[in-house]
């Protein structure tokens, strides 16, 4: 080998490294994303932010060192729609994702759980799903996009996975079919398109708000200021003579509402007088003989 072939090849690893640590890829705009459509968008706001604030969505990226299947973006997208709890993470952050769910599980028992992993990503998010079973983690949704090396086992689907979706491209050839998950193949697009398929946005906006709808939400009024306290009429005790003039003012087909203390009960009955006694004289009655 040359020694201009040996510095082009390593030009091209220390390109790839870079890529491979920095956040946004190289070529993520191969699969640009616009902005998530009206319809989405009013999906997601029919639902109370508190509630959307409490769904933790965790991505995971595959062997793509420049991001040509774009999940950054898609990251963004979710954000977008209101799930500002998204967390976009590489094969490495495995650790650190296992260490915020067991967190927010004991700091937070209301939150929901989200995991989506793209390509080898998928099966690092299995692996994650089932780490976790043991801390009594839930996960409301577990997506799997381009997972060609997944096996249709009880460890592709755990039980602590409320829903399961398994997402293919064109290309693949063998089947990659999960028993208790909703499959879905992809025709007109490769594997690097199934995590911005429009289907997937679709499919993403509406199961992260049956999530959302999960969340138990009160809505909880803040006290007034002392200012504004002090303006509020306070309910004051009328006076009996005003309770009766109020009273006395009513039609007589309202007579049911006056209050007994207001309404001025008749006097009873005079009681009936025993009759007088005569002046006449009682004698005796005797018999002659």
């Amino acid at each position: 080998m040359t020694q201009q072939g040996c510095w082009r090849r390593l030009s091209v690893a220390l390109w790839a490294g870079l890529c491979l640590l920095s956040e946004q890829g190289c070529l993520s705009f191969v699969h640009s994303l616009d902005m998530p459509p009206k319809e989405q968008v009013v999906l997601s706001e029919k639902i109370p932010a508190p509630s959307r604030n409490h769904v933790h969505v965790f991505l995971i990226h595959g062997l793509d060192p420049l991001d040509l299947a774009n999940l950054s973006g898609l990251t963004e997208y979710i954000q977008q729609l209101g799930y500002i709890k998204t967390h976009y993470g590489q094969l490495y952050h495995l650790w650190s994702f296992k260490k915020e769910m067991r967190r927010l599980h004991k700091e937070e028992p209301q939150t929901r759980f989200v995991v989506i992993g793209f390509s080898f990503g998928a099966n690092v998010a299995r692996e994650l799903v089932n780490a976790v079973k043991e801390d009594g983690i839930v996960i409301d949704l577990l997506v799997y996009l381009g997972g060609y090396t997944l096996d249709n086992s009880p460890q592709s689907q755990p039980e602590n996975v409320v829903r399961v979706v398994n997402i293919l491209a064109a290309g693949c050839f063998w089947d990659a079919k999960i028993d208790r998950a909703e499959n879905l193949h992809y025709r007109n697009v490769w594997h690097f398109g199934s995590p911005t398929h429009p289907q997937t946005r679709e499919l993403l906006a509406r199961e992260l708000a049956v999530v959302a709808t999960r969340v138990p939400y009160s809505e909880k009024v803040p006290p007034l200021p002392p200012e504004l306290e002090e303006e509020i009429p306070r309910p004051r005790r009328l006076a009996s003579d005003q309770l009766r003039q109020i009273s006395s003012e009513l039609p007589s087909e309202w007579s049911f509402l006056n209050s007994r203390s207001a309404v001025k009960e008749p006097p009873p009955p005079p009681l009936a007088q025993p009759p007088a006694k005569s002046s006449v004289q009682r004698v005796p009655f005797a018999i002659i003989p």
